[in-house]
């Protein structure tokens, strides 16, 4: 077993099933997106709340402290960030704004297919480029 700073065991399929499901995904593999506001209208801190004795077999005790008191909608999105990671699997977000409100979508992605873009190697891009500007 490899060493984990969260968990004392490994999680069984089944719980990180039950835990992705309370957030309304069918699977760890489902493109959909979900916000705040969805948790709400899902009511899934409940649904959280019920897993907590299922999760605390499996967090290490301060971690269980810490992660799994108090649950809103924003910390539990963390326990799934922490759940799906035994699986390969993290939680991509981006802000996005209507009616001049800032809200952050969520949505699964596995590890490797997050793509990063730096933004050195952008600038280091443009500066081998030529620029021509014609004033005709």
């Amino acid at each position: 077993m490899t060493k984990n700073q969260l968990f004392r065991k490994t999680l069984s399929d089944e719980l990180i099933t039950k835990v992705v499901g309370a957030f309304g995904f069918r699977c760890l593999t489902d493109r959909r997106c979900f916000s705040r506001s969805d948790l709400i209208k899902l009511d899934t801190v409940s649904k959280i709340k019920e897993l907590k004795p299922l999760l605390e077999v499996y967090y290490l005790p301060c971690k269980a402290r810490t992660y799994l008191n108090d649950l809103t909608e924003k910390n539990i999105v963390t326990i799934l960030r922490q759940v799906i990671k035994t699986k390969g699997y993290t939680i991509c977000s981006r802000e996005k704004y209507l009616k001049g409100d800032k809200f952050i979508i969520y949505n699964l992605c596995h590890i490797n297919n997050k793509e990063f873009v730096s933004v050195i190697s952008n600038s280091v891009d443009m500066k081998n480029k030529e620029t021509i500007i014609r004033f005709d």
